[in-house]
């Protein structure tokens, strides 16, 4: 009977096997016994993956919060139990049979972490020493970059607190958006009446407002940005913007690191 998922087929081919068994077996008894489908060109490496984000002595950057299997030493994979549920005993059991808990790679995840803040603070703190006028063209280039089109500064004064204009697709049409950018200090928040004014200024001729800030809204600015009946306006606080340009590498570079784990297995494959 096929499982519904990677996970469901190797708990029943390891109750099948009653043993521990490595990548290579387990996946021969999924396939012998039809447990599951696999869709991608390198079902092993996938299955491989799978049991090490459901193990309990391992740690991945990504990991599931129900861990059903166990990785010893020699590579092998066993279940914590063969009805998935563990007692003291059994635990024990397996985990002295385990390799130690290798938790290098958490490490680096942790600095990874703390890298990205440190960086998010600079671009914040680079943000705040632009001009008004710089800050202006740099959200009309921001926005140009995450798939707006047609963004356009306004000349100064012309256009009360619109800053950028441009165009968001929404499937075959496109909305009119306009964006009001704000280079404010941290304690400098932006309040419900900003968000008022920049809604009447949009009323009329805009389907979507934008409001850029290098600071952050206060809970009455956050509550009227969508209200019923009104053109609904985008929050974008310094954090956010921050985070947008790290996913976005927009003026961020990133640097690869490789990881590297032995798997005894691959020998033979």
């Amino acid at each position: 009977m096929t499982a519904k998922t990677i996970v469901d087929a190797a708990i029943n081919a390891l109750n099948i096997l009653e043993r521990a068994a490595y990548v290579t077996e387990i996946y021969e008894e999924i396939i012998s016994y039809n447990l599951y489908a696999f869709g991608a060109k390198d079902p092993k490496s996938v299955l491989r993956i799978t049991l090490d984000r459901h193990c309990i002595n391992k740690n991945l950057g990504i990991m599931h919060q129900s861990r059903h299997f166990v990785k010893l030493s020699d590579g092998r994979y066993g279940l914590i139990s063969q009805n998935v549920h563990f007692s003291d005993n059994n635990l024990s059991y397996f985990l002295n049979k385990a390799e130690p808990v290798d938790t290098s790679a958490l490490k680096i995840h942790e600095l990874a972490s703390l890298q990205r803040e440190r960086v998010r603070k600079e671009i914040i703190e680079g943000l705040r020493e632009l001009s008004a006028e710089q800050f202006e063209d740099f959200c009309r280039i921001f926005l140009t970059k995450y798939g707006f089109l047609k963004m356009n500064l306004t000349r100064r004064g012309r256009d009360g607190g619109i800053d950028v204009t441009g165009l968001l697709k929404a499937g075959l049409a496109s909305m009119r958006v306009a964006v009001q950018c704000k280079k404010y200090s941290a304690e400098n928040k932006v309040g419900r009446s900003a968000i008022s004014a920049f809604r009447g200024d949009i009323t009329g001729e805009y389907e979507q407002g934008i409001f850029i800030t290098t600071s952050s809204y206060t809970k009455d600015a956050e509550n009227i940005s969508f209200k019923p009946s009104c053109v609904p306006i985008v929050l974008i606080d310094g954090e956010q913007l921050a985070d947008f340009m790290i996913d976005k590498r927009i003026g961020v570079q990133t640097k690869l690191i490789e990881l590297y784990d032995f798997e005894r297995d691959l020998l033979w494959e």
